[in-house]
Order: C-alpha cells, then sequence, then structure tokens
C-alpha cells in the first residue's frame, strides 16, 4: 500500500517512523539536494521541507512537496491546485508539452510524479506507433566480406584473422542514442511506480523497445549530446520530459529492502525559468512598446558585466536574470526572488545584500530602473507596487509581486499573468 503525505514548503513532517528516517537520513547523505531537513522537536527527529518541491518516497510512504505560496486554509483545494500550477510552470520551463486534459483530472489522491509519468508514457506509445526513430548509425565490425570502409590500421593489428575484415560501415537503425535515453528512462519509471496503469504502459514500452540497448547508465552529460534534427523533432516534448527525469531523479537507495529515492526541482530556479519563459513565448503581448523591439537576454547572455576588474581581467560578475539590450544600451533589468515579503514594514522584508545586488545591477549596466519580482503568497489582499529611488540620481529599484495563485491552466488566469506583467513591465 502506498501512502501520500503532502507538505507545502517549510512545513514539518513529524510523523516519521523508525524505518523512514534511516531511509531519508541515508537518502540525504547520499545527494547534496537538502530536500527534507531533520529537526529535533520535542525531542523527536522530525523533517522540514525547505525550498525544493517535488516528491520523495521512502519505502510505503512517497511525500510530496508543493509550493508554498498555494498554502491556505482550504488544503483540499489547495493541494489540487498547487499540483496543476506546478506541472504547468515545468511545462513553460522545460517545454514538456503539457495540454490541460492531462492536469483537469488531479485528485488530492494521485501525487503529480505519477501524473508525469502517465504523460510521458502514453505519449511515448502513441509516437512509437506512429513511427520509431531511426537513424544512421556508425558501426565498426570484424567481418568475413568487405563492406563500407575499409579500417586497414585495425587490420593490421590482428594478422592472425586475414580471413576477415576490419571493417566501418553507416547502418539505418532505431538503436540509436535519443532512443537510449528513452529506453533508459522507461526502465527507471517502471521501477519507480506505483500506479498500475502506468506500470502497464512502461512494461509494453519495455517489450516494444527490446531492440534498443539498455545503457547501464545515462547521465544528463549523455542526454545533451543527442542532436534533434527535423527527422526526429516529432520527438522533442518527449525527449525533453526524459531529460527532466533524468535531471531531477536524485540518488535511489534501498534501505532494508525499503526503497528511496526523490524528484525535487529549486523553486527559485523554477520560479525564475517559468516567468522568463511565459515572457519570451507571449512577447508581443507582454512587452511595452518601448521593451518589444529589444533583445531578451536570459541570465545576461551576450551582455557580461563586472562589477569591478583585477588588472585587465574582471572580478565579481554580475549575473541578473532578464536583461533587455537595444544596441549598446539596457532600457531594463529585471531579477527574480523566490522570498516572501512582508507589506506591513517599511523595507518589505527585502534583505540588504539582495538590494546591494540590484543597486550593482543599476549601476553598471546605466538603466533607468531595475525590477525585483517576488512572488504573491495566499493572504496577500493586493500585490505590492513600491519604487525605491536612488539618492541624489533619478534611477530607481522598484520592487513587486506576481500573482501566480489561481488556477493557471485555463484562458482567463492566462491572460490575467500576460496583462499583470505588461502592468509590471510598464512602470
Amino acid at each position: 500500500m502506498n501512502v501520500i503525505t503532502t507538505l507545502f514548503e517549510h512545513e514539518v513532517l513529524e510523523d516519521a517512523d523508525d524505518r523512514e528516517i534511516r531511509a531519508l537520513t541515508q537518502l540525504l547523505k547520499a545527494t547534496d539536494v537538502n530536500v527534507l531537513s531533520p529537526i529535533i522537536r520535542q525531542g523527536k527527529v522530525c523533517f522540514q521541507a525547505k525550498q525544493f518541491v517535488g516528491v520523495v518516497r521512502l519505502g510505503t510512504r512517497t511525500i510530496q512537496i508543493l509550493p508554498k505560496i498555494y498554502r491556505s486554509t482550504d488544503r483540499t483545494q489547495s493541494i489540487i491546485e498547487a499540483s496543476r500550477n506546478l506541472l504547468w510552470m515545468l511545462d513553460y520551463a522545460t517545454g514538456i508539452n503539457l495540454r490541460k486534459s492531462d492536469t483537469a483530472s488531479l485528485k488530492e489522491t494521485e501525487n503529480w510524479f505519477e501524473t508525469l509519468i502517465r504523460l510521458f508514457s502514453i505519449n511515448l506509445k502513441q509516437q512509437w506507433r506512429k513511427g520509431v526513430c531511426r537513424s544512421y548509425q556508425t558501426v565498426d565490425d570484424v567481418l568475413p566480406v568487405l563492406k563500407g570502409k575499409w579500417r586497414i590500421a585495425a587490420q593490421m593489428k590482428r594478422p592472425a584473422q586475414k580471413h576477415q575484415f576490419a571493417v566501418s560501415y553507416d547502418t539505418f537503425t532505431s538503436d540509436n542514442a535519443l532512443n537510449r535515453v528513452l529506453r533508459y528512462v522507461v526502465e527507471k519509471l517502471w521501477k519507480m511506480t506505483k500506479n498500475s496503469d502506468n506500470r502497464q504502459h512502461l512494461a509494453d514500452l519495455r517489450h516494444w523497445m527490446d531492440e534498443i540497448t539498455l545503457l547501464p547508465i545515462v547521465d544528463l552529460q549523455y542526454a545533451q549530446s543527442v542532436k534533434l534534427t527535423r527527422l526526429n523533432q516529432q520527438y522533442e516534448p518527449l525527449f525533453n520530459l526524459a531529460t527532466l527525469f533524468l535531471q531531477n531523479l536524485g540518488v535511489e537507495l534501498s534501505a532494508h529492502n525499503s526503497p528511496a529515492y526523490a524528484f525535487v526541482f529549486n523553486m527559485n530556479q523554477l520560479f525564475e525559468e517559468f516567468i522568463t519563459k511565459f515572457i519570451q513565448r507571449h512577447r508581443q503581448e507582454i512587452l511595452p512598446a518601448t521593451l518589444r523591439h529589444s533583445h531578451l537576454l536570459p541570465q545576461s547572455r551576450q551582455a557580461v558585466m563586472y562589477l569591478a576588474q583585477r588588472g585587465e581581467q574582471g572580478a565579481f560578475k554580475l549575473k541578473p536574470d532578464i536583461v533587455f539590450r537595444d544596441e549598446d544600451t539596457y532600457p531594463a533589468v529585471i531579477d527574480f526572488k523566490y522570498k516572501q515579503l512582508n507589506p506591513q514594514v517599511h523595507r518589505l522584508g527585502i534583505s540588504e545584500s539582495d538590494f546591494y545586488q540590484m543597486y550593482a545591477y543599476l549601476t553598471r549596466f546605466d538603466c533607468h530602473e531595475v525590477t525585483l519580482i517576488y512572488p504573491q503568497l495566499v493572504g496577500m489582499l493586493e500585490p505590492i507596487r513600491v519604487c525605491f529611488s536612488v539618492e541624489n540620481s533619478s534611477k530607481r529599484i522598484c520592487v513587486t509581486t506576481v500573482n501566480l495563485i489561481q488556477d493557471l491552466t485555463i484562458q482567463g488566469a492566462h491572460n490575467e499573468l500576460m496583462t499583470e506583467l505588461r502592468q509590471i513591465l510598464e512602470g
């Protein structure tokens, strides 16, 4: 029996038994991802969720951790809405091509990790039926006949086999790098899923993909070496989802015959990537006229600045989340902070280090305004829109929140988010 426990970021798991504590402790030691941090409460070891969201499996218990911005008194609705929006944010950030129907059936009793597995397995089966991805692969072999290119240097190394030829030839095969990545992910998910339908879909795929080499390990570096072309472009969403699994599946352990693994995301990074990709995809609807023809540079690519120099070499690299460049000028700089603001205090709870960082951007990029965007939290009656003027200057640092606390899968909320971001960028 699989038990699902839902936590929001920073909530505490208090009822872990000794076996789960051992499994989680080993999991934390085996990876540098601090998903659940041990704390002592009333003399008992408990675990507190941090800034990571995702799924942690401890034997028969699955712990899903959801974004804190959705936590409210209506817990059931918050869990469903947070799960849907988390998948939707992942869709924008990674290009996994979700449809509304993929999340519409989400229930409190199903963790969203199983929804991702279902999406991957069903769509891969459909695509495999339409046509297996095949490509030319170079094969080195020793044959009794000449075929392709004769590898004379290799032939000279085995004089005792004069009757055979060391050759190299191209073959049109399904056993290529793309399919090996998909095959490896199918095998991993088949072992992890606890949903009977998902397990059956993955079992079918294991049988269909039997001719594909199952590598002992496929890491992110191997996946990044795969080249997508117009001949296999239809597999791009599935490949993106497979890469997502490879990138975020933590170490798998088996403690006392109790499997343990983590599939998690850093919400700081996801929040940044989601808003960035959302603006990029809808730039015509979001960007004001002053920015519409500017280059949007995520992570300040092609706009490298340093705070100082030592000799001829730059020091203390500045890396805003988004820089808008118009020829040699920078009309706007945006940075994202997945932190909680407090509208009741004069400085809004902004850390000094964050504010100094924005001042450095303002100075080095010589722009009129830097915008700092935070998530709006449940309980905030209205968005925060505050600008701090820099003394003895017309420049300013603007602090704002963006509202993701709605069902983002519906078109109305989608349009509202575009409108809000446009208002933020208009200043």
